[in-house]
């Protein structure tokens, strides 16, 4: 490491420093293990009413893993991210475990497209649930086909994400200096820097796939959607009650309510580091696209109240890691929808304070009181 040494003793001082608590390794580590512990209770509480206290009917509400994707990134994996390069370190349990990094990073990509597959399967169950539909995917072995192609495209592809990986680790974190001369000091301070990626035309096309990706899971969602609002709302011929489209309708708000807030946020951060990834914050040759550039930072800093838009350029990291610990928390908040919206999951919270209990001997005791003023009483003497 004597080449980042002299680099850090001689051009590094130079540079402005980020003074955000952010920037750090430990302010990114402190908060988002914070965040754990706190969130944990209510993570557990919904693991166990899916696992646990889901019906028959509501099986397949048990395949949605945000809370476990919410603990991997929020601390299992905690990753330090170094945008717009693909580098960084991770700070979670793991990386005290002695866990390869190659592996965390593998880990939390299959882990986060599960999750993602599980959305998709909750509308898919939903769109299969409707008699009249005629985009039906019928059969155990179509379905088979469906998820086992979309499993191994996934596998593919974070395997494919190593196919560059630098082998001389110290070049590649020299090359990265050449394009962002001022990073925060936890890259010259860490314990291990891992660069997967210094082929920018790689980084490209891997950034666009990413893209492609996503954009193919939600044009899966959206159809699924869509189909199942033209069956509940407009040909409605083929429900044999109005009772029974009445319970489709509210099956379908409840599932797009709970898949839409992971979305939501999700989405600003995935954005936010595919832009970073793809036109590089610190390259300053375009002037349309550092305007570009400006105006994004411009907005989010407006809207997060974190930084002045004049010193966007050196507290980018704390940017970065504010976008990690924002997508760590749609798992809570996809954990609150899931125990709110759903009978069975609102009724065995509402056992912890006794109140079930009351309202079930209250409806008994109705029931018993009618069936006593009905029924006449026979008395013998």
């Amino acid at each position: 490491m004597s080449l980042i040494h002299d680099y850090y003793m001689t051009n590094y001082t130079k540079c402005s420093k980020c003074d955000n608590f952010l920037c750090t390794w430990q302010g990114l580590a402190f908060t988002s293990h914070s965040i754990t512990v706190v969130l944990l209770p209510f993570h557990l509480l919904g693991g166990y009413c899916i696992l646990f206290k889901t019906p028959v009917y509501m099986t397949f509400y048990r395949w949605p893993l945000s809370c476990f994707v919410d603990i991997l990134i929020s601390a299992l994996i905690t990753p330090y991210l170094i945008f717009p390069a693909v580098a960084g370190f991770p700070v979670g349990l793991l990386h005290f475990l002695k866990v390869p990094i190659p592996v965390q990073i593998w880990l939390g990509i299959m882990s986060i497209y599960v999750m993602i597959m599980s959305m998709t399967i909750l509308l898919e169950n939903r769109h299969n649930s409707i008699p009249s539909n005629k985009f039906r995917i019928s059969g155990k072995v179509c379905k088979g086909i469906y998820y086992s192609i979309r499993v191994l495209l996934a596998f593919v592809y974070s395997l494919a994400i190593f196919l560059f990986l630098p082998e001389d680790q110290q070049a590649a974190l020299l090359q990265i200096l050449k394009g962002i001369p001022c990073p925060t000091e936890e890259f010259f301070k860490a314990d291990q820097v891992f660069v997967l990626c210094i082929d920018e035309n790689y980084i490209n096309f891997l950034a666009g796939v990413t893209a492609l990706g996503v954009l193919f899971e939600c044009s899966q969602m959206l159809f699924f959607m869509f189909c199942c609002s033209y069956y509940l709302f407009f040909s409605i011929h083929g429900f044999t009650s109005k009772k029974t489209r009445k319970l489709q309708i509210a099956f379908f708000g409840s599932i797009i309510l709970q898949v839409s807030i992971p979305v939501m946020f999700l989405l600003p951060s995935f954005v936010f580091m595919v832009i970073s990834v793809v036109f590089g914050y610190y390259n300053q040759d375009n002037h349309l696209i550092d305007l570009t550039r400006c105006f994004i930072l411009y907005i989010l800093s407006r809207c997060l109240d974190v930084f002045p838009i004049s010193e966007w350029k050196r507290k980018i990291s704390a940017l970065t890691n504010f976008a990690v610990l924002h997508a760590s928390l749609h798992g809570f908040l996809s954990t609150i929808v899931v125990l709110i919206i759903h009978k069975p999951y609102r009724k065995f919270i509402r056992s912890f304070f006794g109140k079930s209990s009351v309202v079930d001997f209250q409806k008994k005791s109705g029931i018993d009181t009618r069936r006593m003023s009905v029924f006449p009483t026979h008395i013998t003497s």
